[in-house]
């Protein structure tokens, strides 16, 4: 079940693998599954999580109906657990700010985007509006990040001593199989388009077309011709209702201070330039059209950048530290403060940009600048290691980590085990 708790407590992590769908949520007959303290679980929202993880998966389970039955099965059961940890971080106060919910749903939203392909295909594989599972979503987000902190909350203090460590290593060696061939790297990413000159183009012509509607043309027509948006284009741009967490932020504020028949200027999201007219208003909901412009890149908008990282390069192989350079140019901000590392990665399961890039240099040394859905990089090879058995000598803080990860993965099962004892758990047959 370790995929299914990956999952679950991930929230969110949908990836993009096509899978013809027997059923969908509407075709479910809803009915509770469960019941969990104050809360209950839907056969819908059982068969969401069990499609959403076959997809990330790309197994054969939603063409399988023994498999998928048993994957439903331990979703339910992993989604139980999930009720009792957000039950007690309610109990705990636990409070998670809109804007962190905001932001961690809209950085998983694109994640996925990118991961298949595009809106339309992300709408395909799901049966439903971008709009409908951004909203259907954002509890779950926010549900999960309060499960995270009180699950974290329990857990960070639990250490290991080193009698421990050398005790499980020597009386458990199944818990630590051989290492395969690996690596350690670290990288400066620079977002595909951060020169700034796809922006500046898309800005260009959503503030062309913003002056054509002021100068009388057509909304509407301007719409079907130009918006950048296919879902809304073929309807004028008519976005429809929706209430305040239906849509991003940045459109949000914008769409609810107009005017009824006014038009905005051009406004900034993460998928481009957005027009906004307000069509109609009731309490607490927007009828909005839009027209996006969405930036595109070219190949000259890359020159710069690899130019860029072509001078970072040249600065690290003078001697400059890659730490600092990281922190001071890598777009990726979750591994920048921390000098680019990324980790170690088994040679089999790294992308193959990576694995191409990598078979070229030695160890300290730094790749050309190379592409990938990300944007563009370079790469340090930090150490290689070789496939062998593990040994305390050299893999000590390696070892460590399973033995500490094994440590909190029992101490919390017993926890919730407990938790378990304190709420009303119903599971309907």
């Amino acid at each position: 079940m370790k995929i299914i708790k990956l999952f679950l407590i991930g929230w969110f992590c949908l990836s993009g693998t096509a899978s013809v769908l027997a059923q969908s949520p509407e075709d479910i007959v809803d009915r509770v599954m469960a019941v969990v303290g104050d809360e209950i679980i839907l056969e819908s929202e059982v068969f969401q999580n069990a499609q959403a993880i076959a997809l990330q998966q790309g197994s054969n389970e939603m063409t399988n109906a023994k498999k998928f039955q048993k994957l439903r099965e331990d979703v339910l059961k992993e989604m139980i657990n999930q009720k009792i940890l957000l039950a007690k971080a309610r109990e705990d106060s636990v409070i998670v700010e809109q804007r962190e919910v905001e932001r961690e749903l809209e950085n998983r939203l694109q994640q996925i985007i990118t991961n298949v392909g595009s809106e339309e295909k992300l709408e395909e594989l799901y049966g439903y509006s971008i709009r409908r599972i951004r909203r259907d979503f954002r509890t779950t987000v926010e549900e999960g990040l309060m499960v995270e902190r009180v699950k974290n909350g329990y857990i960070r203090d639990i250490k290991v001593t080193r009698s421990e460590i050398e005790a499980t290593f020597k009386n458990n060696p199944s818990e630590f199989p051989a290492m395969e061939d690996a690596v350690e790297l670290a990288h400066i990413l620079r977002e595909t388009g951060s020169s700034g000159m796809a922006d500046s183009r898309a800005l260009a012509k959503a503030d062309s077309i913003y002056q054509l509607i002021q100068n009388g043309v057509s909304f509407d027509s301007l719409a079907v011709k130009l918006s950048e948006d296919p879902g809304s284009a073929k309807k004028f741009g008519a976005i429809g209702w929706t209430k305040r967490g239906d849509l991003l932020s940045a459109y949000e504020n914008a769409a609810f201070v107009l005017e009824v028949d006014e038009v905005s200027r051009p406004i900034r999201s993460q998928y481009g330039y957005h027009i906004i007219r307000l069509n109609d208003q009731r309490e607490g909901e927007i009828f909005t059209s839009h027209i996006l412009i969405v930036p595109k890149v070219t190949e000259s908008d890359e020159e710069p950048i690899i130019e860029l990282l072509e001078g970072i390069r040249g600065k690290l192989n003078s001697g400059e530290s890659f730490d600092s350079l990281a922190a001071e140019y890598s777009q990726d901000l979750e591994s920048a403060d921390r000098g680019g590392r990324l980790g170690w990665f088994s040679l089999n399961e790294m992308p193959e940009e990576f694995r191409d890039e990598i078979a070229e240099i030695n160890e300290g040394e730094i790749s050309q600048p190379f592409k990938t859905q990300y944007g563009f990089h370079i790469v340090k090879l930090l150490t290689r290691r070789d496939a062998r058995r593990l040994t305390l000598d050299q893999d000590w803080e390696y070892i460590s980590q399973i033995v500490l990860n094994n440590k909190r993965e029992t101490a919390y099962n017993n926890w919730l085990a407990g938790l378990k004892e304190r709420y009303y758990i119903e599971i309907k047959k």
